[in-house]
């Protein structure tokens, strides 16, 4: 396997020598390239970037898709994997068993993401609900059985084949969040599969207060109400449900008094901030 390792990188310097080590340590991978497109920063990411990686440079204006697209146009791999500056291989093994099983029909994959340690419980249960310990294959023809779960996708840790992703032109469009989630959807329109690679482990969660919680929902209200005919027939309001409903069992298994209370705040947040992103005109 010849990778392409494609970084985005802001203020990243406390995590650049760390992750690109690991990076490096990956085993059953004939060839890693690592590319870091880095924003302009308040720090040295870009010193430490250009001294870690194969290709760093400078991005005069960050944009989800373009930024990621123009990586990619850089990379001599077979496969592409895009990544977040926050995540953390769990093993040598993360790449090979994002990457194996990708051919003509499955030509894309992503990786189960395990909350770290030191964040609090409510956002490691949330990871334990998106990203299960089973795979699971995004297609046409699973959607009634997937449901919501057939358009989930995250680039903190997600790969696919280089020639399949220049052929439909990738990550080459703006937008300002859930540029993973469009790729997908590219993907599923052009009858191809997506598999979620269970055994592909990262660490990656985050410590949000209820104001980054907040305005983190608005954006995804805002894109949904911006993608309106890509979302039809999977509807958000039932896999919300859900969710509620394994946070309360699990907490209570787990006897998480304290974070049982916050919890009314803490989803009631998510909801408004989703449904006010929803309901707000467009500029």
């Amino acid at each position: 396997m010849r990778v392409s390792v494609i970084c985005p990188i802001y203020n990243g310097e406390k995590y650049i020598e760390v992750l690109f080590a690991k990076i490096r340590r990956q085993k059953r991978i004939s060839k890693v390239q690592i590319i870091a497109p880095v924003s302009k920063s308040n720090d040295n990411s870009f010193f430490k970037a250009k001294k870690k990686s194969d290709i760093a440079y400078e991005v005069e204006e960050f944009n989800h898709g373009l930024t990621r697209h123009e990586a990619a146009l850089k990379a001599d791999g077979d496969y592409l994997v895009f990544i977040t500056q926050d995540i953390q291989p769990c093993n040598e093994f993360w790449l090979y068993n994002l990457l194996k099983d990708l051919n003509a029909d499955i030509v894309a994959a992503y990786s189960r993401q395990i909350a770290y340690e030191n964040h609090d419980e409510i956002e490691r249960l949330i990871r334990e609900f998106n990203y299960p310990t089973s795979d699971r294959i995004a297609s046409k023809e699973n959607l009634l059985k997937n449901g919501r779960k057939n358009l989930f996708y995250s680039d903190s840790s997600s790969g696919i084949l280089k020639n399949y992703y220049l052929k439909i032109d990738g990550y080459n469009f703006q937008t300002n969040t859930n540029e993973d989630v469009l790729l997908a959807n590219k993907i599923l329109k052009d009858n191809k599969k997506i598999k979620y690679a269970s055994k592909s482990w990262v660490y990656h969660s985050h410590k949000f207060n209820f104001k980054n919680i907040y305005f983190r929902y608005k954006e995804i209200g805002k894109f949904e109400r911006d993608n309106e005919k890509m979302f039809q027939g999977y509807p958000s309001e039932n896999e919300g449900k859900k969710l509620c409903l394994f946070l309360i069992k699990k907490l209570i298994v787990r006897k998480k008094i304290l974070e049982l209370i916050k919890l009314p705040i803490n989803i009631g947040t998510r909801y408004l901030g989703y449904k006010l992103g929803k309901k707000e005109k467009k500029c």
